[in-house]
């Protein structure tokens, strides 16, 4: 008996179901991933489902050591980015726990609708509306990553706006010295000065250095974050800074300044994190200043 097999249907299905496996554990064990590493992780299992198509005469012991150990084992490294063999495994036991109840809900699915009809005409290359089966796939397929990816621009798109409102522009004086620079308006910048209980902002050490070549005095600033749970920082005092943002400005004097080691935009989009339970003593926009 002759079979005919639609190559680029089966990589396309089965690379589809890996995708919704890898993003639905993803959001179970909460890896640090990315969609290129998903999706990369997907089309191995799209890759190999093609290759046992072509061959159906593999070894049984073999095709099933591949499948259920070695092919699963490179997704998860592809995808997540994993080293350990414990989170190896754990997140090969995931995969197939993930499988088997999308597998349930498939199968309610396909004997309970008529989406098992549509499946057998496409896996058989039959025909709907006079169209093929397989056209059909692709144009809903791409129709919904269409859908998925202008959803993912107004999304990106609303954080960029979101994002620029908490930009501002600053001014740093120190002695004879001043530095204009961009700011954000940090909402979870929580350090203070432990003694005296006042807000303290951060800014990069190159900015720093620039600012406060000699400095009089140094204080030191507890901290904790994601991967550290106890830190200090070195921070200074400066005589005056100011905050202009959309046409309002304060003043604040002899601020802290907490100075960091790593910068805080990836992009190098602003230099320091204004803290915003600080916020000075208001003052006039300046002269020529426009309020947006």
């Amino acid at each position: 008996m002759v079979y005919t097999v639609y190559i680029d249907v089966v990589f396309a299905v089965n690379t589809m179901m890996d995708m919704a496996v890898l993003v639905i554990l993803n959001r179970v064990l909460a890896y640090r991933t990315t969609k290129g590493r998903l999706l990369a992780g997907a089309m191995i299992g799209g890759v190999w489902s093609c290759v046992v198509s072509i061959y159906p005469g593999l070894p049984a012991a073999m095709t099933g050591f591949v499948t259920y150990v070695a092919v699963s084992s490179l997704m998860a490294v592809a995808a997540y980015g994993l080293k350990s063999v414990r989170e190896i495994v754990k997140s090969v036991a995931g995969i197939y726990l993930v499988s088997v109840v999308i597998g349930g809900i498939m199968l309610v699915i396909y004997e309970h609708t008529r989406a098992g009809y549509y499946a057998a005409l496409l896996m058989n290359g039959g025909t709907i509306g006079g169209l093929s089966a397989k056209a059909c796939f692709f144009m809903i397929a791409g129709a919904a990553a269409g859908c998925y990816g202008f959803s993912e621009g107004v999304k990106e798109l609303i954080s960029s706006m979101a994002h620029r409102k908490d930009l501002c522009t600053v001014t740093l004086k120190y002695g004879d010295r001043e530095e204009r620079i961009t700011g954000l308006i940090d909402t979870g910048n929580r350090l203070r000065e432990p003694v005296s209980g006042r807000p303290v902002h951060v800014v990069t050490e190159e900015l720093c250095k620039r600012l406060c070549p000699v400095v009089r005095g140094v204080v030191y600033v507890p901290y904790q974050s994601v991967g550290t749970a106890n830190g200090i920082l070195p921070a200074v005092f400066i005589d005056r800074m100011e905050v202009e943002q959309e046409g309002k400005s304060y003043c604040i004097a002899r601020p802290l300044l907490a100075i960091s080691k790593q910068p805080l935009s990836p992009s190098g989009e602003y230099q320091i994190l204004i803290q915003k339970a600080d916020e000075g003593t208001s003052t006039e926009p300046k002269k020529g200043y426009i309020a947006g």
